[in-house]
């Protein structure tokens, strides 16, 4: 089981509390949480958009939801679309593809969380590969982005 190094690296400067949970592989986040017996609302995942001019924007949603364009664009003032993985590949080199860690502040990456992720005790996500996730308060998980909006983004 590993951990993107980014990733590692910023939990470790932030001094975060999180324990890993090995699961088989999978390729969906929601896999992720069946194979690791983790209830998928309990599962952040990421989402990355572009706004069609060079900028890019990380949307964490539930494993159990999808991010809504245009709730986006209402919070952010802004117009996005799905960004396109080979797009997007190399700014997360030392993660697997489909496997991004919804930590925007990683990768030096603007982010969204959808506010239900705050209603709940706990939160799972991929820690950059297939087979690993990371465990941790949403309390703890929402401080690690200080800068990030929250707002009803999913459906």
């Amino acid at each position: 089981m590993t951990m993107a190094n980014r990733l590692q690296s910023y939990l470790s400067e932030h001094h975060s509390r999180y324990d890993m949970l090995q699961h088989d592989p999978s390729m969906t986040t929601r896999e992720a949480a069946r194979r690791a017996g983790v209830p998928p609302h309990l599962m952040a995942k990421s989402v990355i958009l572009d706004d069609f001019q060079g900028h890019w924007l990380m949307a964490v949603v539930p494993a159990t939801r999808q991010v809504n364009l245009n709730k986006v664009r209402k919070l952010t003032k802004r117009h996005w679309r799905l960004a396109r993985e080979n797009e997007f590949t190399p700014r997360f080199s030392d993660c697997a593809n489909g496997a991004i860690p919804p930590v925007g502040s990683a990768f030096e990456m603007d982010t969204v969380i959808d506010e239900s992720l705050k209603d709940v005790k706990d939160l799972y996500f991929e820690s950059g590969d297939h087979e690993g996730l990371v465990h941790m308060s949403s309390k703890q998980f929402l401080k690690l982005m200080p800068t990030a909006q929250c707002g009803a983004i999913s459906e």
